[in-house]
């Protein structure tokens, strides 16, 4: 078992800078196989409003944090037509935590390329479809790391989907362009948090029509890697 020092650090959608050691800081324990834990201070993030957490899994379902007149779920999907033996999970766990006693362990075993992914949907799409006004937000952050079963590229693309880009809405011509980031979110082996201002997010230009992004009409934040992949996550929250 690994013993760390632990210090929140601060965020930026570029590679973050730890901060210097404090002797005074608490060690904690990391179970053999978890990210290990960055140098952070105790509870910058605890004191963030309740209604930006959209999840932090501390209530071991797949169900969003129904906080900020939210109710929605996370969703996995392999595609319309998955190869037989293609998987894809998200387990709730508290064997690797990033802040609290669970975070999500997202896994699949798919082959066919862009197959698999994880979509936070904001709002319940029963009895019709409902997106959620994200306006008040600039952004959205979380804690992301790599699993020990992970797979090369350790990387994973990373936006948000809206009334124009989801299917369900009957909008778009060619859907599921998504807005994603350009660049990457790199995957360590170290819990590290990110935080991605809707102003860097971008349509890919396959889709039809191509639009600006409606924080208004936001649909759901979708996480969609190469189709192998372990990794965690934990406290995705929106940034005010």
């Amino acid at each position: 078992m690994k013993t760390v020092v632990v210090r929140i650090l601060s965020f930026v959608l570029a590679l973050p800078a730890l901060a210097g050691c404090d002797p005074s800081l608490d060690l904690i324990d990391v179970r053999a196989g978890c990210p290990d834990m960055p140098l952070r201070g105790p509870g910058e993030f605890a004191s963030a409003p309740a209604d930006t957490m959209i999840d932090d899994f501390e209530d071991a379902n797949l169900s969003l944090a129904q906080v900020g007149g939210r109710t929605g779920a996370w969703m996995g999907s392999l595609g319309p037509t998955p190869a037989p033996g293609s998987t894809v999970d998200l387990d709730p766990s508290s064997e690797c935590v990033a802040r609290g006693t669970r975070s999500a362990h997202l896994t699949s075993m798919a082959t066919a390329t862009y197959a698999a992914s994880w979509t936070a949907v904001m709002m319940a799409q029963t009895p019709a479809p409902q997106s959620f006004d994200a306006s008040s937000y600039r952004g959205f952050s979380f804690w992301i790391a790599r699993g020990d079963r992970a797979v090369p590229p350790f990387e994973t693309p990373i936006g948000v989907t809206t009334e124009d880009t989801a299917p369900a809405f009957g909008i778009c011509e060619s859907c599921n362009d998504y807005y994603a980031i350009k660049t990457r979110i790199p995957l360590t082996t170290t819990w590290t948090r990110w935080f991605v201002p809707f102003s860097d997010l971008r349509q890919y230009g396959f889709g039809r029509p191509l639009v600006p992004l409606r924080r208004d009409k936001l649909v759901s934040i979708i996480i969609w890697p190469e189709p192998q992949f372990d990794i965690w996550i934990d406290d995705l929250r929106f940034e005010p």
